[in-house]
């Protein structure tokens, strides 16, 4: 009974370091989203961004185990007496409930983050494009204007005073 209880209070314990994690997933989702409506991006910081929630996603993906092998232990005790831990089940359907909606919100703001640096990206290739035809061009102009003077042609200059 005591051993339940302190694997009860390590499941909810995990499950509020998930919640704690997964809002601040969503406060860098947000700023990545504010990054993507910019004109001029920071890439470096749109970098960091995801290399941060790279951190996260490996630390929840961490309590999730954790949680499961704990679960696992205990999952036919909380089945057989759902009465004499039902507040403590009650608090970790709470948590359960916010982390679903946190997620909710990060997977629709991904989304939207996701159109927009396809956008991005797609006004960046069509730059570089329009960048390499015009320097094509500038190219081509500077290797013909030399040869466009023959030794055999004359200059005529207007000497009226």
């Amino acid at each position: 009974m005591e051993t339940a209880t302190v694997y009860i209070s390590a499941m909810q314990e995990s499950l509020q370091k998930k919640q704690g994690i997964m809002e601040k997933l969503l406060v860098l989702t947000q700023e990545q989203s504010e990054l993507l409506a910019q004109p001029q991006m920071d890439m470096e910081r749109f970098e960091e961004i995801l290399e941060s929630k790279d951190a996260l996603i490996a630390q929840i993906e961490s309590l999730d185990n954790g949680f499961d092998r704990v679960f696992q232990k205990l999952s036919s005790l909380l089945k057989t007496d759902k009465e004499t831990y039902r507040s403590d089940i009650e608090k970790m359907q709470k948590f359960i409930r916010e982390i679903t909606d946190c997620g909710v919100r990060i997977e629709g703001l991904e989304r939207k983050n996701r159109d927009a640096f396809q956008k991005y990206l797609l006004n960046e290739r069509q730059e570089i494009k329009n960048s390499r035809a015009s320097n094509r061009t500038a190219v081509s102009y500077y290797q013909n204007m030399p040869n466009q003077h023959h030794e055999w042609q004359t200059y005529f200059m207007d000497q009226k005073k």
